[in-house]
């Protein structure tokens, strides 16, 4: 039983590890700007690294521009994440995309729902894109800009120069949301794991070991099966890996472990019963 507990509790490292991984692994092909090293044209930064614009008549504010980018020539975005509260009328941010032949194309946030939408009102964090499709020719110079018609406060976090296409979809949630999530279910798993066990090889709280397995596989099995369709739905890799990974490992983990321990408990009880038998005779 020993073995077992040592095997689930590197699973669970391993599960953990995984999660806080995903959103790293899926920004491979991307290039982070952070305010706090790349100096806005517009706004001041706060102590969080987010960026502010406080409008107080409206305008086009620019905020950065990215002389040669390195992107791909089928499709290429800028992503964020972005909050506001206040706004006039409906302002958008936007993408200049400048090739060196002088001509320019633009892609705003307009649409009315989605990674795309307006601003307009107020909202929490959100995540926004700005895709464009440069349809075989590379850019030399991008330039992102926030465009109100009035009065407003704006925040808008890191920008995400995404090169490829394959990233740019919106999906179930964004990379700081997996990030977090990731983060606290890898810890809140490696405890349980580790009290599971600790249960176990003092022979304790049967029913409450055995159906915590039993769950824990059943929340595994759901995990795959949210995977399989978030693949076939398309949907991002920051969504598609760390439930097909993390499910698979909890399945893989708790299925031969729940027989361990109904093993190690039904050995346990065997034990008292001879040490009762003893003391009788």
């Amino acid at each position: 039983m020993k073995g077992s507990v040592r095997r689930a509790s590197a699973g669970l490292a391993i599960v953990a590890v995984a999660l806080w991984a995903a959103p790293a692994l899926a920004s491979s092909s991307s290039v982070t700007i952070e305010w706090s090293r790349t100096t806005p044209l517009s706004g001041t930064v706060g102590n969080d690294g987010w960026l502010e614009v406080d409008s107080t008549t409206g305008g086009t504010f620019p905020l950065a521009v990215i002389d040669g980018p390195v992107v791909s020539t089928d499709g290429f975005a800028i992503g964020g994440e972005v909050s506001f509260r206040g706004l006039e009328g409906s302002g958008y941010l936007e993408m200049w995309s400048v090739f060196p032949d002088g001509t320019r194309s633009f892609s705003r946030t307009l649409a009315p729902a989605g990674p795309m939408a307006a601003l307009s009102g107020g909202s929490g964090v959100r995540t926004f894109a700005l895709p464009f499709d440069p349809k075989g020719v590379t850019p030399s110079r991008l330039e992102v800009n926030l465009v109100l018609p009035g009065a407003g406060i704006v925040r808008i976090g890191p920008l995400r120069l995404i090169a490829s296409t394959q990233d740019t979809q919106a999906g179930w949630w964004s990379n700081r949301a997996a990030g977090l999530a990731g983060g606290l279910a890898g810890s809140a798993i490696g405890l349980m794991g580790a009290l599971l066990g600790f249960l176990v090889s003092r022979a304790r709280a049967r029913r409450f070991v055995l159906g915590t397995m039993l769950t824990l596989v059943t929340v595994g099995g759901a995990a795959v099966g949210a995977g399989a369709i978030a693949l076939f739905g398309s949907q991002p890799f920051m969504v598609t890996y760390p439930l097909v990974l993390a499910g698979a490992i909890l399945v893989g983990i708790f299925v031969p472990g729940h027989r361990a321990a109904r093993r190690a408990y039904v050995s346990a009880e065997l034990r008292r019963i001879k040490a009762l038998d003893r003391t009788v005779s």
